[in-house]
């Protein structure tokens, strides 16, 4: 069968003939071009002759067994050179960048002097929620976790993550420890933001959301049926809220020109961002993910073995109805009763 190699080879040759037995006359610049290419098409169709009965059929299976390895090693190379990529790019995003400062009331620990009205309002606001919070754990009995649907037990093991992210004081300090870093330029913005007001309003911030969390998660664990545990997250969200929305009614200037001032300057204030450039500091820029993580973790490890004790019917709360016997656990899996006191009156 001829191939198109060979249809060309004839053409060139019968354009060579007319040109070589011309009546004498000199041979034009596309005549000596056309000379030329089949000169290379004719030593090129040599030399694959010659390569292919050769090699015979081992050859070409090696050349295939060549050209599959070429293609993985060209796929591993491009997601090598991709990955490099987008850490170059990141780590210049990280030089150029800064990590702006949160606006809420945990801003003024940082900027506002220890006794003016801007730091007292914020540590108000801060200790209402944990007040508030610490109520909620006060009155949270689980006495009837035993009693949830297998649908509600369900839901609650997907929801834990939610609850987790939708913790924004939490997430708040995990992306800060991770990505920002003290810096004494603020100083020449506020005198005030001073290294351990940094790191005071962290610990506070960390507080809120860590009681935050738990009202959540016990809440959670306590509720019997799926419409009550999405009620409950609705419910106890805006709780989280209560700082901001006392920080946008001081930057309307509600409370003050003093404080609104103060306002101000939060947003002029900004953290250098962690570039990762040491061994200490890409480990501190991965901590986000390594305390989300751990979070969840924790939380699904605890309801897994509660989850598991109650299956398995070791696990009771309390009951404080009065003449009724209170089941209570023991490690070795024996209940003992307990009778509350009657009045009769």
């Amino acid at each position: 069968m001829r191939t198109s190699t060979d249809i060309r080879l004839n053409r060139m040759e019968d354009d060579y003939d007319r040109n070589t037995h011309d009546d004498g006359d000199d041979p034009t610049k596309e005549e000596d071009d056309a000379i030329h290419d089949f000169e290379n098409m004719v030593q090129e169709k040599s030399l694959s002759s010659i390569a292919s009965g050769a090699g015979g059929t081992h050859d070409n299976h090696d050349h295939d067994h060549d050209d599959q390895n070429d293609d993985d090693y060209s796929v591993n190379e491009y997601f090598i050179s991709v990955a490099r990529q987008v850490s170059s790019q990141m780590k210049s995003y990280k030089e150029k960048s800064s990590y702006d400062m949160s606006e809420d009331v945990y801003s003024f620990i940082i900027v506002a002097p220890v006794f003016s009205w801007a730091f007292l309002f914020a540590t108000y606001v801060i200790g209402v929620k944990y007040i508030v919070y610490l109520c909620l754990l006060q009155g949270i009995k689980m006495n009837e976790f035993d009693n949830a649907e297998k649908s509600a037990t369900v839901v609650k093991f997907f929801l834990i993550p939610v609850a987790i992210a939708m913790q924004d004081d939490l997430m708040t300090v995990y992306s800060g420890l991770a990505n920002c870093k003290y810096d004494k330029a603020v100083l020449y913005i506020s005198e005030s933001a001073s290294f351990w007001k940094f790191n005071l309003s962290y610990v506070l911030r960390f507080l809120d959301g860590g009681l935050s969390l738990t009202v959540n998660f016990l809440v959670m664990l306590q509720t019997d049926d799926v419409l009550s545990v999405f009620l409950n997250f609705a419910a106890l969200h805006f709780l989280q809220d209560i700082d901001d929305v006392f920080y946008k009614l001081v930057e309307k200037g509600f409370f003050g020109d003093s404080m609104e001032h103060m306002a101000t300057i939060c947003k002029q204030v900004t953290w250098p961002r962690r570039r990762g450039s040491t061994k200490s500091s890409l480990f501190l820029t991965e901590l986000d993910t390594i305390c989300f993580v751990l979070t969840l973790f924790i939380l699904l490890s605890i309801y897994i073995y509660i989850t598991v004790l109650v299956k398995r019917g070791n696990y009771h709360f309390s009951n404080t109805k009065n003449d009724t016997p209170s089941p209570s656990w023991s490690p070795s899996g024996t209940m003992n009763a307990t009778t509350a006191p009657s009045t009769n009156f």
